[in-house]
């Protein structure tokens, strides 16, 4: 194993299991709803104990969530409505509280010896994080007016298991770094050895929660810029969760090319195009199927960095060239025969941005600087035309930084060729 052991991967590939059995209580006929989200959330604290017979802890689990979650429900009923600010601030202190006391009680029956640090760490990040996989809106995946009642219940199927999936790779992944030493160094690394499982699992975690950021980050600058706040959201408070989404892209990024590169080497069909690939919605699912089922040829981080510098990328390299001409000719070509009411200082503006563009991608192979101007006017063409898909392109941009470095300019760094092993 390189990310998760065999009894957590148990863990999450019985997920969909536990998704089935809170999905279900939604059909109880006039359930209360804090009854319902207090057992589903109840259930996926203390799913791991009932997966793995450790029928003890899972009790003491179950009564620990139980009450924190009943009590918070309490709490909530009783928060004062003169300041819809200061409500909505204990609103969420008051959630996070009740996860920060599961989630270390969970490590104290691990026997993690830094079970409050481990805690803290794991609420916060499960906490902030967006788990809407909504790219284009801070509301959930699949969801809306125009959705009709039976497709609604399936993707809300789907949206339990993908919080299961994210919550449980956090949860492990910030049990196996207390826990394991030298193993957080794994995960700057691009050329570990994933398996099947840890690959899916990690993959669609941070693709889903990518999203997700997007969407969030997207809805927040809106209504700030237009003063506007969330539901019961004081500005401070969006503006953390602001904050908070820019981080994860930034670190969703990077881990998205380490997971994508490190499984690709694994079972021996890295290409820069696999990388991008991976990276266009839709199109992923069919890579991610590829990449799942295809079997593993390597089994060390040091062959999969020799394959990774070993890779052929010159025909990836004039290819990206071709493709970023003929799009950004497409773009002069369309600023200049179809009416977009810009008046002739903007186009002229922006023909000169394009004309750069061009030169810049004409001398990619030249210097890692030309990479940076290439992203740079990409990032300045779209803002020229600002719109509420400012967000959602400026972080495929990113993604697309990425794939630039890793076919132009390939590096092994020093979490890549470092000898790392396990000790408790």
């Amino acid at each position: 194993m390189t990310f998760f052991n065999p009894a957590q991967l148990r863990v999450l590939k019985s997920g969909w299991i536990m998704a089935i059995l809170a999905w279900l209580l939604l059909f109880i006929p006039q359930a209360p709803g804090y009854i319902v989200n207090t057992l589903t959330i109840t259930g996926l604290l203390s799913w791991e104990f009932a997966v793995n017979r450790r029928w003890k802890d899972f009790l003491i689990m179950v009564l620990v969530s139980g009450i924190a979650f009943s009590l918070q429900h309490v709490l909530m009923n009783h928060l004062p409505d003169g300041n819809p600010d200061a409500s909505g601030a204990l609103s969420h202190l008051n959630l996070f509280a009740a996860f920060l006391v599961a989630i270390t009680t969970h490590y104290h029956l691990m026997g993690i010896e830094n079970k409050f640090s481990a805690g803290l760490l794991a609420t916060a990040i499960f906490y902030l994080l967006p788990k809407t996989g909504n790219p284009f809106s801070s509301n959930y995946l699949f969801t809306g007016t125009l959705m009709k009642e039976g497709l609604a219940l399936a993707s809300s199927l789907i949206l339990l298991y993908m919080k299961i999936v994210c919550y449980y790779v956090i949860l492990f992944l910030v049990e196996n770094g207390y826990r394991l030493r030298h193993f957080t160094e794994r995960l700057p690394s691009k050329v570990q050895v994933y398996t099947r499982w840890e690959y899916l699992f990690m993959w669609m975690m941070l693709f889903f929660t990518y999203m997700g950021c997007i969407g969030d980050l997207s809805t927040r600058v809106r209504m700030l810029f237009e003063g506007q706040q969330m539901p019961q959201e004081s500005t401070p408070m969006s503006i953390l969760f602001m904050i908070a989404s820019v981080f994860f892209l930034y670190v969703g990024a990077l881990m998205l090319r380490n997971v994508i590169t490190g499984r690709a080497l694994t079972i021996g069909h890295y290409s820069p195009w696999m990388l991008l690939l991976h990276l266009l919605p839709v199109v992923n699912i069919i890579a991610a199927i590829t990449c799942f089922f295809a079997p593993e040829k390597r089994e060390t981080h040091k062959k999969n960095a020799a394959s990774y510098l070993q890779a052929k990328r010159e025909y990836a390299r004039k290819a990206m060239i071709v493709i970023g001409l003929v799009i950004t000719a497409y773009n002069i070509y369309t600023m200049l025969f179809v009416p977009t009411g810009l008046r002739l200082v903007a186009i002229s503006i922006l023909a000169v941005l394009y004309l750069l563009k061009i030169g810049a991608y004409l001398k990619l192979t030249a210097s890692k600087t030309f990479v940076y101007i290439v992203v740079i006017l990409n990032i300045l063409t779209v803002a020229y035309a600002f719109n509420d898909y400012f967000i959602f392109y400026l972080a495929l941009i990113y993604l697309y930084y990425y794939f630039l470095i890793e076919t132009f300019y390939p590096e092994l760094e020093a979490e890549d060729i470092m000898e790392i092993s396990d000790r408790e």
